[in-house]
């Protein structure tokens, strides 16, 4: 899995792709089963080892309940993308998908505490081993970044003649960045160009 977003909420949505097929590439996604959603959250950072290990046992045991968490984590997923893919491309968000990033959020805020940290204060969850838990901390990233990030700098990947559509944060120092990464999209795109 790639983490080219910048922020959770973004890697979050890059978790499909590409978001629009193309001729041989159909979209692959990389929350295909409930064991993936806590594969992810390891790797994004967002969940520790120990606690990952106990969620994959909870899937194991409550499949039914792990089936419901991860089609809650795609609803909220494709809210997350259409969004900020709306920011990216200069529009008004559709009316929906922040409902449904609002009510994730507001959820996710129930089980919140304010705690001391060495850096001063900030939100930590309470514990919790529903699966439920693993979409706080992608709600608190969505919402956050909705009312503090500059929108100018969240941009949509152009790459493979518009169907890529992964999103991401500039943080370039001149504010060009244009690809979700060299490495795929930029390289497909610069070698398309030197066949032209």
């Amino acid at each position: 899995m790639d983490f080219i977003g910048g922020l959770v909420c973004l890697d979050f949505a890059n978790t499909v792709g590409p978001r629009r097929s193309r001729p041989g590439k159909e979209a692959h996604d990389h929350l295909g089963e409930p064991a993936d959603l806590v594969a992810w959250c390891e790797q994004a950072g967002t969940i520790g080892g120990n606690r990952a290990r106990l969620l994959r046992r909870r899937v194991e045991r409550h499949p039914a309940a792990a089936a419901e968490t991860l089609a809650r984590a795609i609803t909220l997923r494709e809210a997350i993308h259409a969004v900020f893919a709306a920011i990216a491309d200069g529009e008004d968000p559709p009316g929906e998908a922040l409902a449904e990033v609002q009510r994730a959020y507001a959820e996710a805020m129930a089980h919140a505490a304010l705690v001391t940290t060495p850096d001063g204060l900030d939100w930590s969850w309470a514990a919790s081993t529903g699966l439920d838990s693993l979409l706080w901390p992608i709600a608190r990233s969505a919402a956050e970044t909705a009312l503090t990030a500059d929108f100018g700098r969240i941009r949509k990947c152009p790459g493979h003649e518009g169907s890529c559509g992964w999103l991401f944060y500039d943080t370039s120092k001149n504010g060009q960045r244009r690809w979700c990464s060299m490495r795929a999209c930029g390289s497909w795109e610069k070698a398309r160009r030197h066949q032209q």
